[in-house]
C-alpha cells in the first residue's frame, strides 16, 4: 500500500491505497463537486458543502435503488416467459 495526498477544498488528505490514481482522482471529482457548490451557495462552512454534496449523493443512491426495483422487475417477467417457452 501507498500513502497518497489529495487536497479537497484546500486540505490536505492522506490516503494508504494500491491505486493512488483512482484516489486522485476521486479527491479531485468530489473537490470540483464541491466548489461548484460553494459558487451557487456561497458559504465558507464546509461542513454545509459535505452535507449538500452528501443529500445529493443519497438523492442519486435511492434512485438507483428505485432503478435496480424495476429492472428486478423486468428480469422477473422475463424469466417467467423464458421458463413457459417448451424446447
Amino acid at each position: 500500500m501507498q500513502s497518497t495526498k489529495v487536497e479537497i477544498l484546500g486540505k490536505n488528505y492522506f490516503f494508504k491505497t494500491d491505486d493512488p490514481q483512482k484516489i486522485i482522482d476521486h479527491a479531485d471529482y468530489l473537490n470540483e463537486q464541491l466548489e461548484d457548490l460553494n459558487s451557487k451557495f456561497n458559504t465558507v462552512d464546509q461542513s454545509k458543502l459535505y452535507v449538500l454534496f452528501s443529500m445529493m449523493l443519497t438523492e442519486k443512491y435511492f434512485a438507483e435503488i428505485e432503478k435496480n426495483k424495476d429492472i428486478d422487475k423486468i428480469i422477473a417477467k422475463i424469466e417467467t416467459e423464458i421458463d413457459k417457452l417448451e424446447f
